[in-house]
């Protein structure tokens, strides 16, 4: 029983500080936002520093240039970084699930269900999304087709709903309402940097299993 109780406590203590810090990390996403409006952009306040550290992005950017560039190190850090622990980003930094979850609490979800048995099909979805991802950026390469593959990319979708770009704020409000409904069905199903952070944090994991 004394073992019970201490787990659930360690568990509210976990969460208690997750929350913590998901809205420090959205706060902080939004703010760094608002400084990208101000001109000249102040230098010591790093105003791109979601994007740099977008391990996906920086892979797109090394695919779709042929080339590396110093900026992109942070990126490859953070990589590397969930390799190591896991996938962290989604459920303690991201500011799209972040929202998501606070939202999900203002509404108190918790009260009232859904039922969700999610299909075969959907469950593929952000494998096939992060493919077309990828594709893109080759493509882009080799081909020199313009790059599509920043629509999925969560930072570009909550920064451009935030200039009051309709069709992107109608797309933010579809992915928000949607993951209301059904509990983070944008970061389990459609979120491509969602998907790669989860087959990247699962590396060692497989490596481990097949020792």
């Amino acid at each position: 029983m004394f073992e019970k109780f201490f787990l659930h406590n360690g568990l509210k203590k976990r969460l208690i500080f997750r929350r913590l810090v998901q809205l420090t990390s959205i706060f902080f996403f939004f703010f760094l936002l608002h400084k990208t409006a101000v001109f000249p952009l102040p230098e010591k306040i790093p105003v791109t520093m979601y994007f740099k550290i977008n391990g996906l992005l920086a892979l797109e950017t090394l695919i779709n240039s042929g080339k590396f560039f110093i900026f992109l190190l942070p990126g490859f850090i953070m990589i590397l970084l969930i390799i190591i622990a896991g996938n962290f980003f989604c459920f303690w930094l991201c500011p799209l699930g972040g929202s998501i979850d606070y939202l999900n609490l203002l509404v108190f979800r918790r009260l009232w269900k859904v039922s969700f048995t999610s299909p075969k099909i959907l469950r593929k979805t952000s494998l096939w999304i992060l493919i077309f991802v990828l594709a893109s950026s080759l493509s882009t390469l080799i081909f020199s087709f313009p790059y599509t593959g920043f629509i999925f990319d969560p930072f570009v979708i909550l920064g451009q709903a935030m200039t009051g770009v309709k069709l992107w704020v109608v797309f933010l409000s579809i992915i928000v309402l949607s993951s209301v409904l059904f509990p983070r069905l944008w970061c389990n199903y459609v979120c491509p940097l969602g998907r790669f952070y989860t087959l990247t944090g699962n590396i060692l994991k497989k490596r481990k299993k097949g020792e």
